[in-house]
């Protein structure tokens, strides 16, 4: 049961939804904070080096203070920054889904926790179902209802 729930899309974007409200509330109060994030659903650009790759783990902390911090772009779906990694501060911009989230720190402390088992909608397969969709000629017939 625990499962269906932690999988229901509605959940999933519910707490995506209350991952947004969190950070951009951090964001209009000028608080630094860290997040740990599912690394499937973090994007880099540039891509990181073989040496500094976070993907390699499971889950990665980022902590967002500095210019990191002031770099900060929030999105309905995703939360993106500046950063640098290494010795030698390698950079890259940091793009990471909101709902790949799964907790919010501040001074070290959890302020949010997502629970949910969160998966990227992929919308190059949306838009082929729909092509598919239409393609068959009974189906234009439901849509002029």
């Amino acid at each position: 049961m625990l499962e269906t729930i932690l999988k229901n899309e509605n959940f999933i974007n519910l707490m995506q939804d209350n991952c947004f409200r969190v950070i951009q509330n951090l964001i209009q109060n000028n608080i630094e904070f860290s997040i740990v994030a599912n690394t499937q659903f973090i994007d880099f650009n540039p891509v990181l080096p073989p040496e500094l790759d976070v993907k390699k783990n499971p889950y990665a902390l980022f902590v967002l203070g500095g210019y990191t911090f002031s770099s900060i772009e929030l999105e309905k779906e995703y939360l993106q920054f500046h950063a640098g990694f290494g010795p030698n501060d390698f950079d890259s911009y940091v793009k990471v889904d909101l709902g790949a989230i799964t907790q919010i720190q501040v001074e070290n402390s959890v302020i949010f926790v997502n629970f949910s088992l969160y998966k990227r909608k992929n919308k190059q397969n949306l838009q082929n179902s729909k092509n598919i969709f239409l393609q068959n000629p009974n189906n234009l017939d439901l849509l002029k209802k």
